[in-house]
């Protein structure tokens, strides 16, 4: 038997099974005359009359563009099935009377007479609107951002490299904005995630609004977006397009009964000015709102410099060569020693990490940490580091060097998931250092950023027998809450403040807090960065306990290192000031007065030292345990009153008074009030009064700091 062409249906010769087999089809059926020149329908099953809401009188008899449209896709089908040249299926929509399209699929086969001729077509008809939604949904997921309706970033990136063709070819500016919205996070907490998805589409709206157009703007991140804007005459300045972002999204935004202000952190970069490429411009606009969040914590805006441009092409360059650094055996360790302020001997060092690259020279881990947390390198960085540091450290142990803390930075990176708490099993298994002999470092920012994950890996860790501390602290934003429950050993006060005391105030102010602030947690406290013996002074003399930086020494290689750690004791601090009488300070700008007033003042066994400038004063301050200080009023460098009153802040024990022959009254009796001076004296002096004054003054400063002590 011949097998009938897959387009073709032979002949049914049983008329009567034939009309019952159409008749009780549940696909919807109709039968097509091919002879006559307008194809009409002869005949429709009852599927067919339910699809299409027309009874079989009405559709029976007419012609085919009458019952689908001279236009639609089907209007065709059958003069190409008919000519053999046409696709047996079209796809298109049909409108029942009174009641929406939908979506119609028609398949058609030919019906061939004995003789092979095509006398009908046979169509077979189907409702396929559902799976046209949903295949649209599909691709409109694939598209769009369901929460903003906005462009999904490979939609928003081929856009934008269509735009940036155009600005190429016709000579305009294209300007990329990428905005950071400040405390997103904090929203979706307070009010939920549903509040959170609908702020996040009225801030793509009003971005969109902007822009000109919803395919400018992408949303790339829960609260991250980028937007572009061709500037087709050249002349946008790029701070008043974000300025203008900014102000839009400070307008208050209502949703039910709650009114919500925004604030952001907006980068800008500019086609051609910085960048050459769609990936340029969003990777430039990025590094430009982090800066600006990072500089000013956010409601700001940065736009991108050339200067920038030339940073983060050196950051490339580096991390192109930062690759396998670890396999090809390019990072090596110093150590910076730990001092005990008070013994003034070696307990510890910090293990610092060097890259030696044969490009580019010795790198200072500023230049390469973050890199490698950018590319995903920290992890095998930070295991390195740590195996190598323990290994060493065991290997002084075995060289008869007593014990002593190894200090190791922590990224925040490595705190993620468990993968520390095995890295430094596997370091202490493998060097056999003890565990009581390691410091852990991390940064205060890292632990506040996820504070209970990162406490739960460190109590961990404590189980182990680490030691913890935590490092830059002050420049976080700890709660006292939490620095509580932190299971840390120390403190480590950031360097920025030890550079700046003993003569800033506010360093000085939070220094002791710090300090004050440990002891009353039950920490112990390291200072960083000591560089000058005016710093040590100020540190030993608020209580805190250990010290490292230059003026004890740079960071050195193990070996010497270890001739450091074989004779740890290091010079003994200078005694001074410990004369029975006390220690005086006299601070005046005409060289006469300082030598009368020291001529007369020894005669009662007070230990004397004199300045002409506030500058002289603070650094004898710095270095000596004054008792009493005594200043003129007008000086050179200012106004004694602000010096007494810097001194009160800076050094709280001492004693202060004013000797002058010119005061603004008002003036200094307010300082007196403040508790900024003590007593003022005037030019020329009485002697006895002034050796009688200045044995009271004494007397207070002895028992202000005989107090200290006993608390």
């Amino acid at each position: 038997m011949s097998q009938c062409p897959p387009e073709a249906i032979n002949v049914v010769t049983d008329d009567d099974l034939f009309a019952r087999c159409f008749s009780s089809s549940p696909t919807a059926l109709l039968l097509v005359e091919l002879r006559a020149p307008t194809f009409p329908i002869v005949s429709v099953n009852a599927s067919a009359e339910t699809l299409f809401g027309r009874d079989a009188e009405f559709l029976c008899g007419i012609a085919w563009e009458r019952a689908f449209g001279a236009e639609s896709p089907f209007a065709d089908i059958l003069q190409g099935l008919r000519n053999g040249v046409g696709v047996p299926d079209a796809l298109g929509t049909y409108t029942k009377d009174r009641e929406p399209p939908f979506w119609c699929r028609l398949r058609s086969r030919l019906i061939l007479s004995q003789d092979g001729v095509a006398t009908h077509a046979l169509c077979t008809a189907s409702d396929v609107s559902q799976e046209i939604d949903n295949e649209a949904s599909r691709n409109y997921l694939a598209t769009y951002d369901t929460v903003s309706d906005l462009p999904r970033i490979h939609v928003y990136e081929e856009h934008l490299s269509a735009e940036l063709a155009q600005a190429i070819h016709h000579c305009y500016r294209l300007l990329m904005c990428y905005i950071n919205v400040d405390r997103f996070g904090v929203i979706n907490e307070t009010y939920g995630f549903d509040v959170g998805d609908r702020l996040i589409h009225c801030i793509a709206d009003r971005l969109a609004e902007c822009a000109g157009s919803r395919e400018l703007v992408c949303r790339l991140a829960g609260d991250e977006f980028v937007l572009a804007v061709p500037d087709h005459a050249s002349d946008t300045d790029q701070w008043e397009l974000a300025q203008r972002l900014l102000d839009a999204l400070n307008e208050p935004i209502v949703l039910d009964e709650l009114g919500l202000r925004l604030t952001a952190s907006i980068g800008v970069a500019s086609f051609p000015d910085t960048a050459t490429s769609v990936h340029e411009l969003m990777q430039q606009a990025s590094v430009a709102a982090r800066e600006a969040k990072r500089e000013n914590g956010g409601d700001s805006i940065r736009v991108f410099s050339k200067e920038q441009r030339d940073e983060l092409d050196e950051r490339l360059r580096i991390g192109a060569h930062l690759r396998n650094v670890v396999e090809r055996d390019e990072l090596e360790l110093h150590y910076q020693p730990v001092i005990d302020a008070g013994k003034r001997e070696i307990v510890g060092m910090e293990a610092l990490v060097r890259w030696r690259s044969p490009q580019l020279g010795l790198v200072m881990p500023e230049r390469f940490i973050s890199l490698a947390e950018d590319f995903g390198m920290i992890a095998e960085l930070g295991q390195w580091v740590l195996l190598r540091a323990c290994t060493q450290a065991r290997s002084w142990l075995d060289q008869g060097v007593g014990d002593f803390t190894l200090s190791v930075n922590v990224s925040g990176l490595q705190m993620r998931g468990q993968q520390l708490i095995e890295d430094v099993n596997r370091a202490l298994n493998k060097s056999r250092l003890p565990a009581r002999l390691l410091e852990l470092e991390l940064a205060e920012d890292v632990i506040m950023t996820n504070v209970e994950h990162v406490t739960s890996v460190m109590r961990e860790l404590r189980k182990i027998g680490v030691k913890l501390a935590m490092d830059d602290f002050g420049i976080g934003q700890s709660s006292l809450g939490h620095l509580q429950r932190l299971p840390v050993n120390r403190l480590k006060i950031d360097r920025s403040f030890v550079a700046a005391v003993p003569d800033d105030v506010s360093a000085a102010r939070i220094s002791r807090a710090v300090i004050g602030l440990a002891h009353e947690f039950g920490f112990t406290v390291v200072a960083e960065g000591v560089e000058k013996p005016v710093q040590l002074a100020f540190l030993e003399r608020n209580g805190c306990e250990f010290v490292q930086g230059n003026f004890f020494s740079k960071p050195v290689k193990e070996e010497a290192m270890l001739a450091m750690l074989r004779r740890p004791e290091l010079a003994p601090r200078e005694e001074i000031g410990d004369d029975q009488g006390g220690t005086i300070l006299l601070v005046d700008d005409e060289q006469n007065v300082l030598r009368a007033l020291a001529r007369l003042l020894r005669r009662d066994g007070y230990r004397i030292f004199t300045a002409s400038t506030f500058k002289e004063a603070f650094e004898i301050l710095g270095t000596h345990p004054v008792h009493v200080v005594v200043s003129d009023h007008r000086m050179p460098d200012g106004k004694g009153t602000e010096f007494l009153g810097r001194v009160k802040e800076t050094h709280p024990h001492t004693v202060r008074m004013i000797l002058s022959g010119y005061a603004d009254l008002g003036v200094v009796t307010e300082a007196i009030n403040g508790g900024a001076v003590y007593r003022f004296l005037t030019k020329p002096w009485d002697d006895d009064e002034l050796r009688k004054t200045l044995h009271e003054a004494m007397r207070m400063a002895r028992q202000g700091a005989a107090t200290e002590t006993d608390s």
